[in-house]
């Protein structure tokens, strides 16, 4: 065993407290990845005059494609995120339940993947048992039944280590919501 005086265990004190400090940090900078906002993506082009970032938001809905292992609860669970974060961001634009409005869009999610990957492949190396979420997102007008527009949103996790085994779906369905809700941002 090893004689130190108090100087150097101070010292040494100092340089865990330091390491600790900057593995707090950079594990919290970390944790937006899993809920931030990826880019949607325009399938084919609008009609002319129809403008997202001025347009009504009508109801959200939300299915799962064929194949898509998906239950009821998960779906109703991203529609109200969804549905909450428009409202949170846009309250001058989101229509009431029940009232309607010139020009007034559904939001209509379509789930084409939703994959809750796997925590202990993630833990064990980046890039393994990936969280992907993915969905066509069309705006329908309420009066006409036609789709206006549609978006492909798509969010993916794949860090590793203790922050990606520890990272679920529902983390990440917050940035899949986040993205869905860019669609009605000035472009």
């Amino acid at each position: 065993m090893r004689f130190m005086t108090l100087p150097t265990r101070l010292r040494m004190g100092n340089e865990a407290c330091r390491n600790a400090a900057i593995s707090l940090l950079l594990c919290a900078g970390l944790a937006g990845c899993a809920g931030s906002a990826s880019t949607p993506v325009l399938n084919g082009a609008p009609p002319g005059g129809f403008d997202t970032a001025t347009v009504p938001i009508g109801p959200v809905t939300a299915e799962a494609a064929p194949g898509v292992q998906m239950q009821s609860y998960d779906l109703e669970r991203v529609r109200q995120l969804v549905q909450d974060d428009l409202a949170a961001a846009y309250a001058d634009r989101v229509v009431a339940a029940g009232a309607h409005a010139p020009g007034e869009v559904k939001v209509d999610m379509n789930f084409t993947a939703y994959d809750p990957g796997n925590a202990f492949a993630r833990f064990m190396l980046a890039g393994l048992g990936q969280i992907h979420i993915a969905a066509t997102v069309r705006l329908i007008d309420v009066t006409s039944g036609n789709v206006v527009a549609s978006y492909s949103v798509a969010k993916t996790f794949a860090w590793g280590g203790v922050y990606g085994g520890s990272t679920t779906i529902e983390d990440v369905e917050d940035g899949f919501a986040e993205s869905v809700v860019a669609v009605f941002k000035k472009q």
